[in-house]
């Protein structure tokens, strides 16, 4: 997936310099936190989840907006843990991989036209103890066919041991880019939050992160590439972000939007 950092460290330079937070560090650490889905070609999509001991990487197909995934569930520590996904398409079904370096393979599921939903945990051998869940949310493209397309997707990750910023998030949909990025407990019980909307063609777009104090949203139309900011602004717990682009020609164009959370590391 296109990282669009880069692009707008020259354009948001002096901003950045204003805001200049001292590092933070989630409670408890996020490092190894990180979940991200994309179409990758053709008809391909991956979505992936990590988390301290845990990861999956789940393989699809998408015929025209129904797909059907593979799951590869790795368990990465010998803490006498298991890796355990719940997923959620057509039906939810729970699974588990035990054993440092052991990875579980799960095809034959049912294909599904629905959003997908997975959610990673580590879980005791009893199956009764699930903690440190992460979750990824990967919308329908057969209700927007346009969720198809190349390079479309979202990320996002907690640096390990980067000096700035404790998380990343991107959404690429189209030619529009929203990305923000957060910094933990900034201040106590808060995440501060800068984020960019980035066009790198003729568009429209749209970029907000949900439930923020102050509301943070940009909206745009472009002929010529720019990157265009909203104020920083702050959110408790999940940091939900919309990314957003549609046509700059015709009444009332269809908007395609992506959705995606940061959830605290727990």
């Amino acid at each position: 997936m296109r990282l669009t950092r880069v692009l707008v460290v020259v354009a948001t330079a002096a901003a950045a310099v204003a805001i200049a937070p001292s590092p933070a560090f989630a409670i408890p650490s996020g490092d190894g936190w990180s979940g991200s889905w994309e179409y990758t070609g053709g008809s391909s999509v991956q979505v992936k989840l990590d988390v301290p001991g845990a990861k999956l990487v789940a393989n699809g197909w998408d015929a025209l907006g129904t797909r059907a995934f593979v799951l590869n569930i790795t368990d990465t520590v010998a803490d006498g843990k298991c890796a355990y996904v719940k997923w959620t398409a057509a039906a939810t079904t729970e699974h588990w991989s035990c054993g440092n370096g052991t990875t579980v393979q799960v095809a034959g599921l049912p294909t599904s036209t629905n959003a997908v939903t997975a959610v990673l945990c580590r879980d005791s051998l009893a199956h009764d103890d699930k903690t440190n869940c992460n979750v990824i949310d990967v919308p329908s493209s057969a209700a927007d066919a346009f969720i198809r397309t190349e390079g479309n997707g979202a990320q996002w990750a907690y640096y390990d041991g980067y000096a700035g910023e404790d998380w990343g998030a991107w959404i690429t949909i189209g030619d529009v880019h929203f990305d923000y990025f957060g910094w933990d407990d900034w201040p106590a019980g808060q995440r501060l939050i800068e984020s960019y909307l980035t066009f790198l063609e003729p568009a429209c777009g749209s970029g907000t992160v949900q439930s923020a104090s102050p509301p943070a949203t940009v909206s745009d139309c472009v002929d010529y590439d720019l990157s265009v900011s909203p104020p920083d602004t702050h959110v408790t717990g999940t940091a939900w972000g919309v990314g957003c682009t549609w046509s700059l020609r015709g009444l009332n164009p269809p908007h395609h939007c992506i959705k995606l959370r940061v959830p605290q590391p727990s």
